[in-house]
């Protein structure tokens, strides 16, 4: 069944908009709406709620964590649970010319979102939520060290270079520690440890990337071909109408694991044969070095999906 089918399904779908202290919910194509805390009680009045119209599918945007308990409670229930990122309920708005903005008209504009997707997603693994928590502050320390370096490019006097280069030396040492703890983790459960490895196989992807993907991208394997890239974000919509034509751009999809590829994808280009073959190809037929570096995340994605569906690594041609 198309995506432009699936809300035709008869499947009862819902959506929930979810707030630090309350959790407003609406099933799809009724007028039926519903609002509860935030918390193990609401959850449970929730959950009954839910089960009495008969609702298969819920789906949820993920604000800043709020969501983990509800969800974890509904994926429990035997709810298939989708998260949407807030970019994609806004476009889903946009195209819909959906411009009301109220906890319970949002809740029904996710319910609507959701009766569209035509994503496999994964159920949530606490594992992979644990993971994902530490990866996040990972990322963060990153930033933050980063960030540090470039205002310290513009400090003279020495006694604030000692104190901002301690600093720096600080977050490296965290960084280095959380790096060495995920993977430790990751490394602990077989069936993990065996997707992590295979990605490694790819060109340009080492261990950090791979456990960005195996944490952030569980759906890897089982979905079809185009969604990969989709669901990371670097998929090419057109913009045509009549007889004109515009640019294709890319848009939506998960920021952090597509931010762990692209560093994956500048390797591949400059050091795998296949893959620099492939980007020189874009470069001299007049395609932007933006184009072609996203071209490289896309087959990257693309063939990640390949390897952990055939359980085979990548091989590289010379």
């Amino acid at each position: 069944m198309g995506s432009m089918d699936r809300s035709k399904s008869s499947t009862t779908i819902a959506g929930i908009d979810v707030g630090k202290r309350q959790l407003d919910a609406a099933v799809h194509g009724r007028a039926e709406q519903h609002q509860v805390a935030n918390d193990p009680a609401g959850w449970e009045a929730l959950v009954a709620w839910l089960g009495d119209r008969g609702v298969a599918r819920v789906g949820l945007e993920a604000p800043a964590g709020y969501e983990r308990g509800v969800r974890a409670r509904l994926e429990a229930a035997g709810l298939e649970v989708v998260v949407h990122q807030p970019l994609e309920v806004k476009l889903f708005a946009r195209l819909k010319r959906r411009r009301a903005k109220t906890d319970r008209l949002d809740a029904a504009l996710i319910a609507a979102a959701t009766a569209q997707v035509d994503t496999v997603r994964a159920a949530q693994d606490p594992r992979l939520a644990e993971l994902a928590e530490r990866l996040t502050a990972y990322e963060q320390i990153t930033d933050q060290a980063a960030q540090l370096k470039t205002f310290m490019e513009h400090v003279a006097l020495p006694d604030l270079v000692a104190s901002l280069g301690e600093q720096i030396q600080s977050l490296s040492r965290l960084k280095a520690r959380l790096a060495r703890e995920i993977l430790a983790r990751l490394k602990a459960w077989p069936d993990l440890l065996a997707r992590w490895r295979l990605l490694q196989s790819l060109p340009g992807v080492g261990p950090l990337v791979a456990a960005s993907l195996v944490v952030r991208m569980p759906e890897l394997g089982v979905l079809r071909r185009g969604q990969p890239a989709a669901l990371l974000g670097v998929a090419p919509f057109d913009r045509q109408s009549g007889q004109w034509r515009g640019q294709s751009f890319i848009g939506g999809g998960r920021s952090r694991p597509r931010r762990m590829l692209y560093l994956a994808a500048i390797a591949a280009k400059r050091f795998d044969p296949g893959f620099k073959a492939f980007a020189e190809r874009l470069l001299s037929a007049g395609k932007p070095p933006k184009v072609a570096i996203v071209a490289v995340m896309r087959k990257l994605i693309e063939a990640a999906n390949l390897i952990l569906a055939r359980q085979q690594p990548w091989v590289r041609h010379p």
